[in-house]
């Protein structure tokens, strides 16, 4: 058997032992396709379906009365629903106090003399794209219409609490139970709520649940994929992550549009395969990192002998003293509390999770006005969804040659260029299709952000508050996530450029975060609290990326031909 050199100077032991091992071998390749790429597709499909379920599809007052007559819906609302403030549509909420059912001209002769008044009789719905949503199942319209927000508000705060308790669970207990833990939560709070929807706030109580879990479904995959593999494979994971994530929104509207918009069969089809997690248990290891950074030695030797065995690789016979030694190293920690146990890695922690709010906020933003446009939104929500795929790719590339900062920066820069340029031409009729396709563009870029922002979270922490860190920013996220709705109904009640100068000056506010962050590309990872309160402290603010990655390839091949 190999014995490794304890002594080589550009690696410290456990990273000498994990690239012994293979950190690019089969078991990572299987691990990152199985866990990161299909399964997050899987969760993304759970994650996106309450928002679907919530939609408030085209309504207006029921006027009784239609059934006795051959007119249509349309011939029936121009006479007995006033028009909206354009001219061109009809109220939502209120109806003439008398009744035409049988006379054009008795229309005209009492349209200037009748009074307007609510809906009396309760509403009909568009039934063209949504058989059935919870909103139009409840009537949880014009005076109720605030309960579909309190419900997205709901499960954004089971986000922002459930991220903060299961990502500290997820560097005390470990990542593989906390993942087995949410994945369960976030089902079962889904399948509930399609029993309670009757009864309000204990359907506020399942979205909350619900969602509650969603952001550990994604992070603790991912964590365990970065710390299994290569520095350089970092953004080739999260680049996975985000294809299943697009994958998963574009399979939702397949799935909503097979169930013809029927919210409680729509709501089950994508919950339930969710649990088929459970089946391939054993081939999801705890992270062998976490494990030695927690005294494990026994549990670490076990998972690395597996990973080695699966590389074709075997565990060199020094294997227990180094173990032993990491967790001999181990250093105390605070759950979410070490995160500012020092001005570098609080200045950090504040920078990135900015980032990952700020990116997140404008990017439901724009998912709610692109869902809002006319059409099929079917094919509205796939498009807005397949944008992504370039996004991402684009991303990767940028940010493996320019580094993390400056793409993320450049992307947010260019977002609010195109958030400004709509606000001049929202008013042209003509030129909606600029608007259309800047809209678009905005999405394009906020993607960029959104990856690269996701990459940095699992970088910029030490190992011992990986998890609650990462989750610490997504905490953020779904805390300010609720303002989103809020900011796209401004361009209804207020101006319909209110949303773009809002969301310009967080896209710029974002730049600036970027741009301050630490880089990360082929920048060894923090591994303690000691190394992350001095993790970017020799960079520059004009640098480009250290060019490391092929002197770390040629260490590797040394350190393998041991």
């Amino acid at each position: 058997m190999a014995v490794i050199d304890s002594k080589k100077q550009e690696r410290d032991e456990f990273d000498e032992l994990m690239v012994h091992i293979g950190v690019n071998g089969k078991f990572q390749l299987r691990f990152n396709l199985l866990f990161n790429m299909l399964f997050v597709l899987i969760f993304s499909i759970c994650c996106f379906n309450v928002y679907i379920a919530l939609t408030v599809p085209g309504h207006w007052c029921h006027v009784p009365g239609r059934n006795e007559t051959n007119y249509t819906i349309e011939e029936w609302k121009e006479m007995n629903i006033p028009k909206d403030e354009s001219g061109y549509g009809f109220r939502k909420c209120q109806m003439y106090n008398t009744t035409v059912t049988y006379n054009r001209t008795i229309f005209e002769e009492l349209e200037e003399h009748r009074s307007i008044i609510d809906c009396q009789h309760g509403w009909e719905y568009d039934t063209t794209w949504y058989k059935m949503t919870v909103p139009t199942q409840e009537d949880w319209v014009c005076d109720k219409e605030l309960y579909v927000a309190n419900s997205l508000f709901a499960a954004r705060a089971g986000e922002a609490l459930g991220s903060l308790v299961f990502g500290h669970l997820g560097d005390t207990m470990g990542r593989r139970p906390v993942l087995f833990i949410a994945v369960a939560t976030m089902v079962v709070g889904r399948c509930l709520s399609v029993l309670v929807s009757g009864t309000y706030y204990l359907f506020l109580l399942f979205c909350f649940i619900g969602n509650s879990s969603v952001v550990t479904v994604f992070v603790a995959p991912l964590v365990i994929g970065v710390e299994l593999s290569s520095s350089e494979k970092r953004s080739h994971i999260a680049m996975l992550q985000f294809f299943g994530w697009t994958g998963g929104t574009c399979t939702l509207t397949v799935l909503a549009w097979i169930t013809g918009g029927e919210w409680k069969a729509m709501l089950l089809v994508s919950s339930l395969p969710s649990l088929l997690i459970f089946t391939l248990h054993k081939m999801f290891p705890e992270s062998p990192r976490w494990l030695a950074s927690s005294g494990k030695t026994a549990e670490c030797e076990k998972v690395l002998s597996n990973i080695a065995h699966v590389n074709g690789n075997t565990l060199p016979e020094n294997t227990f003293t180094i173990l032993k030694k990491a967790d001999q190293a181990k250093e105390g920690h605070f759950g979410v509390g070490s995160l500012f146990s020092s001005w570098r890695l609080a200045r950090n922690t504040f920078l990135v999770c900015s980032c990952i709010v700020l990116c997140h906020l404008i990017y439901y933003t724009v998912i709610l006005q692109v869902t809002g446009m006319s059409g099929n939104p079917y094919l509205n929500f796939f498009l807005q969804a397949v944008v992504e795929f370039p996004g991402f790719i684009l991303g990767r590339i940028i940010s493996d040659k320019l580094g993390r900062r400056w793409t993320q920066g450049t992307a947010y820069m260019l977002s609010a260029l195109c958030l400004l340029l709509i606000t001049t031409v929202t008013q042209a009729g003509s030129l909606q299709w600029l608007v259309t396709s800047l809209v678009v563009g905005v999405k394009f870029l906020i993607t960029i952000t959104v990856y690269v922002g996701y990459l940095l979270n699992t970088e910029i922490y030490p190992i011992c508050v990986r998890q609650s860190g990462s989750s610490v920013g997504f905490t953020g996220s779904g805390t300010l996530g609720v303002v989103a709705p809020y900011i796209a109904y401004l361009g209804s009640a207020v101006g319909v450029n209110y949303p773009y100068f809002i969301l310009a000056g967080l896209a710029l506010l974002g730049a600036v975060c970027s741009l301050l962050l630490p880089e990360t590309l082929n920048e060894k990872l923090p591994e303690t609290l000691a190394d992350a309160a001095q993790f970017g402290l020799n960079q520059k603010f004009w640098s480009l990326p250290s060019r490391q990655r092929g002197q770390m390839k040629a260490t590797e091949l040394k350190t393998e031909e041991l």
